[in-house]
């Protein structure tokens, strides 16, 4: 049992070894300031045992949780798990923070789903993201308003009592002298765990939080200046394309890709059912597909007219614990009523689609995957990645931009996957859309 816990210890100090370098990079950009941490109390509550995280990760998470940072211009970064996924938590975990810093929301940046730069996070599911993060954040922001008055009292000897927070600045309420935030750390990087007595602001009291703000980076959407994953661009780019089954349970027998490959600047990938080519533009990469010549062996599958009858034949068990497994009261009890009304009701059998289509851009670089990825599960694609081409986790890294609303329909990563299949045979980074 020890040799475990010691070698848990090695690969959590290894990982947070990485996690602070790759920090460490992204903070030049920002300048230098106050980075506070704090612990995720219930990130894994939700997860089953096939998704759990391995004990380093937990570790690891329970100790770093997420951070903010306090830059010398005066901009706040946020570092969350969680991600944007149309419900606006950009804009409502920013209005926490600076609730509690008592600063305007432009003045907060958020960076979420990055697996390089934030900490370990289940996904964002669940509704979880308000009643988990929200409080977190708060407490982390608490804690660095009460470190940043403690800074200001030694730099101007002064009592704490008579200091004052207002607009990113400290006051000091007896000669009316202010520091602004940025003024105050001049790029030192403090790191502190966050108290768990933090002293929060009383919600009647709130002023930003809990109040109707304008959107973050709303102009950016309604204006079409955002960029989603389908808008990314990397230099010397491909264009991804699958070819993809007619049928559902079909399989590939035969696929003749000779024509394809003889198409200029065409890269063809067969591996087994997966057939997918990576061109200079998306026509190419269209035309190539229309090129293969596949051969698929199907099964019937249910029409729309009997899909119903079909999933009620063949509903399988519920797992223990698992939905529809609780059963309580009596069903016989239940019909030997006075009375009994019995109807059959049916509501279309739709695709659960996201708004948005499935997109991702991959790119290999000394022996790295780089994955951009519209999910709501960013570590759990780093996993499949990792697995899937026998990586360690820290040769991935997944970044979710914003993505269109999937209404819980984007746990998993299969475009991310495929594009990293096409982006290391044609050694570019390739899009697939």
């Amino acid at each position: 049992m020890m040799e475990e816990i010691k070698r848990i210890a090695g690969q959590q100090e290894q990982q947070q070894l990485a996690v602070n370098q790759s920090r460490r990079k992204f903070l030049k950009l920002l300048g230098g300031g106050i980075a506070v941490s704090f612990v995720l109390q219930d990130a894994f509550a939700l997860l089953s045992d096939t998704d759990a995280p391995t004990p380093a990760q937990k570790a690891t998470s329970k100790q770093v949780g997420g951070w903010l940072h306090i830059g010398e211009d005066d901009v706040i970064t946020v570092y969350t798990g969680k991600v944007e996924v149309g419900q606006n938590i950009r804009t409502s975990l920013a209005q926490v923070v600076a609730e509690e810093l008592r600063v305007p929301v432009q003045s907060i940046k958020m960076v979420m789903g990055d697996t390089d730069l934030v900490p370990y996070d289940a996904g964002t599911f669940g509704s979880r993201s308000t009643p988990s993060m929200g409080p977190q954040l708060r407490r982390a922001a608490a804690t660095a308003r009460a470190m940043l008055l403690d800074q200001a009292a030694q730099h101007w000897k002064a009592d704490k009592n008579s200091l004052s927070i207002a607009d990113g600045k400290i006051i000091n309420t007896r000669n009316n002298e202010s520091l602004s935030f940025g003024q105050l750390t001049k790029g030192k990087a403090l790191l502190e765990a966050v108290a768990e007595d933090a002293a929060l602001t009383p919600t009647e009291q709130w002023k930003i939080a809990g109040t109707s703000v304008p959107k973050v980076n709303g102009h950016d959407i309604i204006t079409g200046r955002h960029t989603f994953v389908s808008d990314l661009k990397l230099p010397g780019m491909l264009h991804g394309k699958i070819l993809r089954a007619p049928a559902f349970g079909a399989s590939l027998t035969q696929a003749d890709v000779a024509a394809a490959k003889a198409m200029p600047g065409v890269v063809v990938v067969q591996e087994g059912n997966f057939v997918g080519v990576a061109a200079p533009d998306r026509a190419a990469a269209e035309k190539a597909i229309a090129a293969i010549k596949p051969i698929w062996q199907t099964t019937p599958q249910p029409s729309r007219a009997e899909i119903f009858d079909y999933l009620k034949q063949n509903a399988s068990t519920p797992r223990s614990g698992g939905r529809g497994s609780i059963s309580q009261g009596s069903i016989d009890a239940g019909l030997a009523a006075d009375k009994t009304l019995k109807a059959t009701y049916h509501i279309d059998y739709i695709a659960h689609a996201p708004m948005e289509p499935r997109a991702a851009l991959a790119q290999w670089e000394n022996g790295k995957l780089t994955v951009w990825t519209g999910t709501q599960r960013p570590f759990g694609v780093q996993d499949d990645l990792a697995r899937a081409f026998k990586l360690d986790k820290e040769q991935v890294r997944v970044i979710m931009p914003d993505t269109g609303s999937a209404y819980g329909g984007k746990h998993s990563g299969e475009a991310a996957l495929e594009a990293a299949r096409l982006a290391k045979a044609a050694q570019k980074p390739v899009k697939l859309t």
